[in-house]
Protein backbone atom coordinates (compact mmCIF):
# COMPACT_ATOMS: atom_id res chain seq x y z
CA UNK A 1 0.00 0.00 0.00
CA UNK A 2 1.40 3.11 -0.54
CA UNK A 3 2.58 5.73 2.06
CA UNK A 4 -0.20 8.32 2.39
CA UNK A 5 1.84 11.63 2.16
CA UNK A 6 1.59 14.42 5.30
CA UNK A 7 -0.35 17.46 4.65
CA UNK A 8 1.72 18.80 7.90
CA UNK A 9 3.35 22.85 6.94
CA UNK A 10 7.34 22.06 8.25
CA UNK A 11 7.21 25.88 8.66
CA UNK A 12 4.30 25.97 11.23
CA UNK A 13 5.19 22.20 12.68
CA UNK A 14 8.65 24.31 13.51
CA UNK A 15 7.25 26.84 15.26
CA UNK A 16 4.99 24.31 17.35
CA UNK A 17 7.51 22.38 18.53
CA UNK A 18 9.62 25.35 19.49
CA UNK A 19 6.64 25.87 21.86
CA UNK A 20 6.97 22.30 23.26
CA UNK A 21 10.44 22.83 23.83
CA UNK A 22 10.12 26.33 26.01
CA UNK A 23 9.64 24.27 28.73
CA UNK A 24 12.38 21.27 28.34
CA UNK A 25 14.79 24.50 27.42
CA UNK A 26 14.21 25.76 30.67
CA UNK A 27 14.42 22.32 32.56
CA UNK A 28 17.75 22.20 30.74
CA UNK A 29 18.97 25.43 31.91
CA UNK A 30 18.04 24.67 35.36
CA UNK A 31 19.75 21.56 35.41
CA UNK A 32 23.33 23.37 33.68
CA UNK A 33 22.37 21.91 30.32
CA UNK A 34 23.68 24.48 27.80
CA UNK A 35 23.29 24.22 23.86
CA UNK A 36 26.29 22.91 23.02
CA UNK A 37 25.65 19.46 24.83
CA UNK A 38 21.70 19.65 23.57
CA UNK A 39 22.96 20.39 19.80
CA UNK A 40 25.44 17.24 20.21
CA UNK A 41 23.10 14.79 22.08
CA UNK A 42 20.04 15.86 19.94
CA UNK A 43 22.22 14.33 16.70
CA UNK A 44 21.70 11.19 17.71
CA UNK A 45 18.13 11.08 18.78
CA UNK A 46 17.28 12.57 14.73
CA UNK A 47 19.62 9.95 13.98
CA UNK A 48 17.67 7.41 15.56
CA UNK A 49 14.40 8.58 14.60
CA UNK A 50 15.18 8.98 10.64
CA UNK A 51 16.44 5.01 10.88
CA UNK A 52 13.24 3.85 12.71
CA UNK A 53 11.12 5.69 9.83
CA UNK A 54 12.54 4.64 6.78
CA UNK A 55 12.23 1.00 8.48
CA UNK A 56 8.40 1.69 9.10
CA UNK A 57 8.82 2.53 5.34
CA UNK A 58 10.96 -0.33 4.48
CA UNK A 59 13.43 1.84 2.78
CA UNK A 60 17.07 0.85 2.56
CA UNK A 61 18.56 2.61 6.03
CA UNK A 62 22.09 3.82 4.31
CA UNK A 63 23.99 7.05 5.60
CA UNK A 64 22.62 8.60 2.73
CA UNK A 65 19.21 7.97 3.34
CA UNK A 66 19.51 8.80 7.06
CA UNK A 67 21.52 11.74 5.58
CA UNK A 68 18.72 13.41 3.70
CA UNK A 69 15.66 12.74 6.10
CA UNK A 70 17.52 14.14 8.55
CA UNK A 71 19.09 16.78 7.64
CA UNK A 72 22.12 15.55 9.74
CA UNK A 73 25.77 15.82 7.16
CA UNK A 74 26.67 12.40 6.12
CA UNK A 75 29.85 13.14 8.10
CA UNK A 76 27.88 12.98 11.34
CA UNK A 77 26.41 9.70 10.22
CA UNK A 78 28.74 8.02 9.71
CA UNK A 79 30.50 8.96 12.66
CA UNK A 80 27.89 8.50 14.78
CA UNK A 81 26.92 5.02 13.08
CA UNK A 82 30.39 4.26 13.83
CA UNK A 83 30.23 4.97 17.60
CA UNK A 84 27.28 2.74 18.09
CA UNK A 85 29.12 -0.37 16.25
CA UNK A 86 31.98 0.18 18.67
CA UNK A 87 31.71 -3.06 21.12
CA UNK A 88 32.36 -1.13 23.90
CA UNK A 89 29.64 1.50 23.33
CA UNK A 90 27.07 2.40 25.87
CA UNK A 91 23.89 2.22 25.07
CA UNK A 92 21.16 4.69 26.20
CA UNK A 93 21.31 4.64 29.77
CA UNK A 94 17.26 6.07 29.36
CA UNK A 95 14.73 4.71 27.21
CA UNK A 96 11.02 5.52 26.92
CA UNK A 97 10.45 1.70 27.48
CA UNK A 98 12.81 1.79 30.39
CA UNK A 99 10.96 4.74 31.82
CA UNK A 100 7.39 2.67 31.46
CA UNK A 101 7.69 1.11 34.04
CA UNK A 102 7.26 2.48 37.48
CA UNK A 103 10.07 0.82 40.37
CA UNK A 104 8.62 -1.58 42.60
CA UNK A 105 8.10 0.57 45.79
CA UNK A 106 6.22 3.26 43.03
CA UNK A 107 3.72 -0.21 42.21
CA UNK A 108 3.02 -1.11 45.87
CA UNK A 109 2.25 2.71 46.18
CA UNK A 110 -0.09 2.99 43.82
CA UNK A 111 -1.69 -0.34 44.37
CA UNK A 112 -2.63 0.75 47.80
CA UNK A 113 -3.71 3.96 46.89
CA UNK A 114 -6.18 2.09 44.41
CA UNK A 115 -6.88 -0.77 47.22
CA UNK A 116 -9.35 0.31 49.19
CA UNK A 117 -7.11 -0.78 51.85
CA UNK A 118 -6.94 1.23 55.36
CA UNK A 119 -4.37 3.73 55.28
CA UNK A 120 -2.50 2.22 58.11
CA UNK A 121 -1.44 -1.94 57.55
CA UNK A 122 0.62 -4.19 59.99
CA UNK A 123 3.70 -4.83 58.99
CA UNK A 124 3.14 -8.55 58.61
CA UNK A 125 -0.47 -11.15 58.89
CA UNK A 126 -3.13 -12.02 56.56
CA UNK A 127 -5.06 -11.02 54.88
CA UNK A 128 -4.07 -7.69 54.92
CA UNK A 129 -0.50 -6.40 55.74
CA UNK A 130 2.18 -4.09 53.89
CA UNK A 131 3.66 -7.28 53.54
CA UNK A 132 0.79 -9.08 51.67
CA UNK A 133 0.68 -5.95 49.49
CA UNK A 134 4.08 -5.80 48.92
CA UNK A 135 4.34 -9.55 47.69
CA UNK A 136 1.18 -8.91 45.31
CA UNK A 137 3.44 -6.74 43.20
CA UNK A 138 6.90 -8.38 43.34
CA UNK A 139 8.34 -11.80 44.86
CA UNK A 140 11.84 -10.68 44.10
CA UNK A 141 12.00 -7.80 46.44
CA UNK A 142 11.46 -8.08 49.93
CA UNK A 143 8.79 -6.17 51.85
CA UNK A 144 11.46 -4.24 54.22
CA UNK A 145 13.82 -2.80 51.39
CA UNK A 146 10.52 -1.85 49.91
CA UNK A 147 9.28 -0.11 52.88
CA UNK A 148 12.61 1.19 53.21
CA UNK A 149 12.41 3.02 50.21
CA UNK A 150 8.67 4.60 50.86
CA UNK A 151 9.61 5.82 53.71
CA UNK A 152 12.84 7.61 52.78
CA UNK A 153 10.68 9.05 49.75
CA UNK A 154 8.20 10.28 52.19
CA UNK A 155 5.09 8.06 51.20
CA UNK A 156 4.90 6.02 54.19
CA UNK A 157 6.14 6.02 57.55
CA UNK A 158 6.50 3.54 60.34
CA UNK A 159 5.15 3.41 63.89
CA UNK A 160 6.37 0.10 65.14
CA UNK A 161 4.46 -2.42 63.57
CA UNK A 162 2.07 -0.41 61.88
CA UNK A 163 2.87 1.17 58.38
CA UNK A 164 0.82 4.37 57.88
CA UNK A 165 0.10 5.63 54.21
CA UNK A 166 1.42 9.27 53.64
CA UNK A 167 -1.63 10.15 50.46
CA UNK A 168 -0.52 13.55 48.53
CA UNK A 169 3.02 13.03 50.21
CA UNK A 170 6.47 12.40 47.60
CA UNK A 171 9.34 13.59 48.67
CA UNK A 172 11.84 12.94 45.50
CA UNK A 173 15.53 12.37 46.04
CA UNK A 174 18.12 15.37 46.15
CA UNK A 175 18.84 15.20 42.29
CA UNK A 176 15.54 14.51 41.52
CA UNK A 177 16.06 11.60 39.39
CA UNK A 178 12.85 9.89 40.22
CA UNK A 179 10.84 12.89 39.25
CA UNK A 180 12.48 13.18 36.33
CA UNK A 181 12.37 9.46 35.01
CA UNK A 182 8.59 10.05 35.55
CA UNK A 183 8.37 13.57 33.78
CA UNK A 184 10.56 12.30 30.85
CA UNK A 185 8.59 8.96 30.45
CA UNK A 186 4.69 9.79 30.47
CA UNK A 187 5.88 13.11 28.50
CA UNK A 188 7.47 11.23 26.04
CA UNK A 189 4.45 8.66 25.63
CA UNK A 190 2.08 11.78 25.38
CA UNK A 191 3.53 13.49 23.08
CA UNK A 192 3.90 10.17 20.84
CA UNK A 193 0.39 9.32 21.04
CA UNK A 194 -0.40 12.90 19.60
CA UNK A 195 2.19 12.97 17.41
CA UNK A 196 0.53 9.49 15.90
CA UNK A 197 -2.72 11.15 15.97
CA UNK A 198 -1.47 14.10 13.51
CA UNK A 199 0.89 11.86 11.16
CA UNK A 200 0.83 8.02 12.31
CA UNK A 201 0.12 5.44 9.74
CA UNK A 202 -3.17 3.55 9.99
CA UNK A 203 -6.68 4.43 11.51
CA UNK A 204 -6.45 4.43 14.94
CA UNK A 205 -6.69 7.55 17.09
CA UNK A 206 -5.15 7.33 21.16
CA UNK A 207 -7.18 9.40 23.71
CA UNK A 208 -5.42 12.75 24.03
CA UNK A 209 -7.50 15.62 25.24
CA UNK A 210 -7.51 18.45 27.19
CA UNK A 211 -9.83 21.03 28.90
CA UNK A 212 -9.00 24.66 28.56
CA UNK A 213 -10.89 27.33 30.67
CA UNK A 214 -9.51 31.41 31.44
CA UNK A 215 -10.54 34.14 32.90
CA UNK A 216 -10.48 32.96 36.46
CA UNK A 217 -9.54 34.15 39.81
CA UNK A 218 -6.95 32.17 41.99
CA UNK A 219 -10.06 31.01 44.05
CA UNK A 220 -11.45 29.49 41.18
CA UNK A 221 -8.37 27.95 39.97
CA UNK A 222 -7.83 26.38 43.21
CA UNK A 223 -11.03 25.13 43.32
CA UNK A 224 -10.30 23.05 39.53
CA UNK A 225 -7.67 21.86 41.04
CA UNK A 226 -8.76 20.36 43.65
CA UNK A 227 -11.52 18.87 41.57
CA UNK A 228 -8.85 17.18 39.15
CA UNK A 229 -6.85 16.06 42.11
CA UNK A 230 -10.82 14.22 42.96
CA UNK A 231 -11.13 12.99 40.11
CA UNK A 232 -7.49 11.90 38.93
CA UNK A 233 -7.83 9.75 42.35
CA UNK A 234 -10.66 7.91 40.90
CA UNK A 235 -9.30 7.55 37.31
CA UNK A 236 -6.15 5.71 39.05
CA UNK A 237 -8.38 3.41 41.34
CA UNK A 238 -10.31 2.24 38.15
CA UNK A 239 -7.40 1.66 36.30
CA UNK A 240 -5.43 -0.10 38.68
CA UNK A 241 -8.19 -2.71 39.02
CA UNK A 242 -8.54 -2.95 35.67
CA UNK A 243 -4.60 -3.38 34.54
CA UNK A 244 -4.10 -5.73 37.90
CA UNK A 245 -6.12 -8.95 37.03
CA UNK A 246 -5.28 -8.55 32.65
CA UNK A 247 -1.98 -7.85 33.52
CA UNK A 248 -1.35 -11.51 35.93
CA UNK A 249 -3.67 -12.66 33.08
CA UNK A 250 -1.30 -11.65 30.25
CA UNK A 251 2.18 -11.30 31.60
CA UNK A 252 2.86 -15.03 31.56
CA UNK A 253 2.01 -15.89 28.45
CA UNK A 254 3.66 -13.74 27.02
CA UNK A 255 2.10 -10.31 26.90
CA UNK A 256 4.63 -7.60 25.37
CA UNK A 257 2.71 -4.16 25.02
CA UNK A 258 2.73 -1.48 27.96
CA UNK A 259 0.24 1.68 27.87
CA UNK A 260 -0.11 4.27 30.39
CA UNK A 261 -2.99 7.18 31.34
CA UNK A 262 -2.20 10.04 32.37
CA UNK A 263 -3.65 12.93 33.91
CA UNK A 264 -2.24 16.48 33.93
CA UNK A 265 -3.40 19.91 35.84
CA UNK A 266 -1.20 23.40 35.41
CA UNK A 267 -2.23 27.13 35.52
CA UNK A 268 -0.76 30.16 35.13
CA UNK A 269 -1.66 34.07 34.40
CA UNK A 270 -3.84 34.16 30.72
CA UNK A 271 -0.94 36.35 29.63
CA UNK A 272 2.56 34.98 30.99
CA UNK A 273 5.69 36.34 31.28
CA UNK A 274 7.40 36.81 27.84
CA UNK A 275 10.74 36.60 28.23
CA UNK A 276 12.35 39.97 27.40
CA UNK A 277 16.11 39.42 25.48
CA UNK A 278 18.34 42.52 25.88
CA UNK A 279 19.02 44.70 22.67
CA UNK A 280 22.05 46.23 22.05
CA UNK A 281 22.12 49.74 22.01
CA UNK A 282 22.97 51.20 18.47
CA UNK A 283 25.59 52.49 18.06
CA UNK A 284 26.39 56.39 16.89
CA UNK A 285 27.61 56.56 13.52
CA UNK A 286 31.28 57.65 13.77
CA UNK A 287 31.99 61.06 11.22
CA UNK A 288 35.17 60.38 8.93
CA UNK A 289 38.14 62.31 10.43
CA UNK A 290 40.45 63.25 7.25
CA UNK A 291 43.89 64.61 7.52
Amino acid sequence: MEEKKSHLDPDQVLQQALIIMQPLVLWLLRSGVRHPEFSVAIKRVFLEQAAGELERLNAKQTDSAISMLSGLHRKDVKAIVAELAQPDSKPTEITRESLGRPTVPSQVMTRWLASGWPDELPMTGFPKSFEMLSRQVSSDVHPRAVLNELVRLGMAVQDGDTIHLCRNAFVPDEQMTEAGNLLAGSTADHLAAGVHNLSGPGGKKFLEQSVFADGLFSESISQLEHLAGALWMQVLNAMVRAAVPLSEKDEPAGGDQRIRVGMFCYSEPAQPRVPQVPKKKARKARAASGK
